[in-house]
């Protein structure tokens, strides 16, 4: 007669269950490590308590940033325009150029 067979003995499972115990640990601590931070920084990210007081602390800076640069630019263009100026009234009297007088 033939037997069928029944698949591993009770101890085969229990010997494959205790060597499986450590592999399924490491591979628990490493996931740990490895997406604790990652975890962390996206809930940081999601609650928005410490990092978009930051962020709003930094737009607010950079806003006073490019204020200041807009006003360095009007400033700046208006010195071209009175060298402008100054270099088209040379052209019509050269010699107040020459002698170091502008008016």
């Amino acid at each position: 007669m033939l037997q069928a067979d029944a698949g591993p003995s009770v101890g085969q499972l229990l010997v494959a269950m205790l060597g499986a115990i450590p592999l399924l640990g490491i591979m628990g601590w490493t996931a740990v490590k490895i997406l604790g931070p990652i975890g962390q920084a996206v809930a940081r990210r999601i609650s928005a308590g410490g990092d978009g007081e930051f962020l709003e602390r930094r737009v607010e800076v950079l806003t006073q940033d490019l204020e200041q640069m807009k006003q360095q630019l009007a400033e700046t263009h208006e010195r071209l325009d009175f060298t402008e100026r100054l270099l088209a009234q040379g052209d019509r009297n050269p010699e107040q150029l020459r002698r170091g007088s502008t008016g």
